[in-house]
């Protein structure tokens, strides 16, 4: 049982250790450039997980400071100006 409890307890210094991390990198990074967008898209940072998104205008935001996205709607609602590496049948 006292095991099994500071296996707990590790798990869960971890989890919050990885939210402050990622926290500091938000502000760090993302921040100062969601406030002021650059002009050309930034590299992706590839330890980065990404997300999901359906709103076009957030997607396109976030891809320009880095994150890796991918953008789930039909094929129609794709701005033209959109760069799309490869698209995938849902």
């Amino acid at each position: 049982l006292v095991f099994r409890d500071l296996v707990a307890f590790v798990a869960q210094l971890q989890h919050t250790l990885l939210d402050i991390h990622t926290l500091l990198d938000y502000v760090k990074i993302l921040h100062p450039l969601l406030t002021s967008p650059p002009s050309k898209p930034v590299h992706a940072n590839p330890t980065w997980m990404g997300c999901f998104m359906r709103n076009t205008k957030i997607c396109e935001g976030l891809y320009f400071v880095g994150v890796p996205v991918w953008l789930v709607c039909n094929e129609e609602f794709i701005p033209l100006t959109m760069n799309i590496i490869q698209p995938v049948q849902l």
